[in-house]
């Protein structure tokens, strides 16, 4: 597959991969007809039908015909959540999928290496995933693969869920067989049931666990995955609050509920769970000033602040776009964000900003640089919050 190449009848012009997956390939493509950039997935019929072992090449055209019946299923899908699917094709023996394009980074590059997210980041996309998934349930339609690398975080800063259905569509119920996806898989995916929306809110227990603490809830130090899937099926993991510092109760208590190992012990809807996750949101009724909340408050999220962090990461993003890293507008609106992160009742996570700002400015001017110095000190203030 090469650059330029046209498909649904000279419509889709692909102008360069995205990335590819376990069962196929992404390219950036541009809709001629409508005028705007789309993602397409092509996906490779050979491989899916070599992963289904002693089954004969007539698979292929049986995928087809399911093919067909998924992408519509897919295609009811109506959230501002979840990117769209637009249209599908099967040219040429190339079978493709035709989808929105979100243009921004996948929720897996903001942690990593047991970094966490702030409060607020994590309250914003998981409400937000939640929303997708309430969406995609009323609809009938199941994931079956919720990770952070199919979490994308747009230029606006809000999360959208893509390759909804996409496990469904290529029959990948072994969860042996979908990549990193047994980091993620509930229980009863790992004893060979296809799953269903409770098996999405499973998953996405287990993401809202990696974006609190930094890491999943099951690891394994060899990456064995058999014995990562035997603790998703009698382990339990920590509760978030006792993994890390500064994790309100309710989000901890939350966590470990989507976590329960029967299905019918878990939230039965994402609308249910978008409730509790808003509980961490209020404003401190003992509120004297914003040097305050963060000093005396147990942790929480104040959506008085909600917009001031967001027009914040915004200016970082173009600001880091515009100028680079160590242009001094960035170094300013970093030390803003990591402020307001904390006076919003956040102390662990300015803490955490601050620190890296910090490691940030002696890599760029040294050791000794004013800002380095600043940042560090503002790390230590806020450690010494109460969480």
């Amino acid at each position: 597959m090469t650059e330029g190449r046209l498909l649904g009848d000279g419509r889709y012009s692909l102008d360069g991969r995205l990335g590819r997956g376990g069962m196929g390939h992404v390219w950036l493509a541009y809709d001629k007809k409508l005028g705007r950039p789309v993602a397409v997935k092509l996906l490779d019929m050979e491989r899916v039908r070599m992963h289904r072992k002693g089954r004969k090449a007539a698979l292929t055209e049986a995928m087809r015909v399911r093919f067909e019946k998924e992408w519509q299923s897919m295609a009811r899908i109506q959230s501002p959540y979840v990117a769209a699917l637009y249209d599908r094709g099967d040219e040429a023996g190339q079978v493709y999928l035709v989808m929105e394009y979100v243009d921004g980074i996948a929720l897996d590059a903001y942690m990593g290496f047991g970094s966490s997210l702030t409060l607020e980041q994590t309250v914003r996309w998981s409400v937000q995933v939640s929303e997708g998934l309430a969406d995609a349930s009323e609809v009938d339609v199941v994931h079956r693969d919720i990770k952070p690398a199919n979490i994308m975080i747009n230029e606006r800063g809000n999360a959208k869920i893509v390759d909804f259905g996409l496990a469904r569509l290529l029959d990948m119920s072994d969860t042996r067989t979908a990549g990193a996806t047994w980091q993620y898989a509930a229980p009863e995916r790992w004893q060979g049931s296809p799953g269903d929306h409770l098996s999405d809110l499973y998953s996405l227990g287990c993401v809202m666990y990696e974006m609190l603490t930094g890491n999943p809830p099951f690891t394994s130090r060899s990456g064995d995955m058999m014995e990562v899937g035997v603790m998703h099926q009698r382990h339990r993991p920590a509760p978030p609050l006792n993994v890390r510092r500064g994790i309100p109760e309710e989000l901890s208590n939350l966590v470990m509920t989507l976590l329960a190992k029967r299905p019918e012990q878990r939230p039965q809807h994402a609308r249910s769970v978008i409730h509790l996750i808003r509980q961490v949101e209020h404003t401190p009724s003992h509120e004297t000033g914003p040097a305050q909340i963060g000093s005396h408050s147990t942790p929480h999220v104040n959506p008085d602040y909600v917009e001031r962090i967001r027009e914040s990461e915004r200016l970082v993003r173009n600001y880091l776009a515009e100028h680079g890293e160590h242009h001094s507008s960035v170094i300013e609106a970093r030390f803003t964000l990591a402020e307001l992160t904390g006076e919003s009742g956040d102390s662990r996570g300015a803490a955490d900003q601050y620190e890296t700002l910090g490691d940030d400015c002696k890599r760029l001017f040294g050791p000794a640089d004013s800002r380095a110095l600043n940042a560090f000190d503002a790390m230590a203030r806020w450690i010494a919050a109460p969480a």
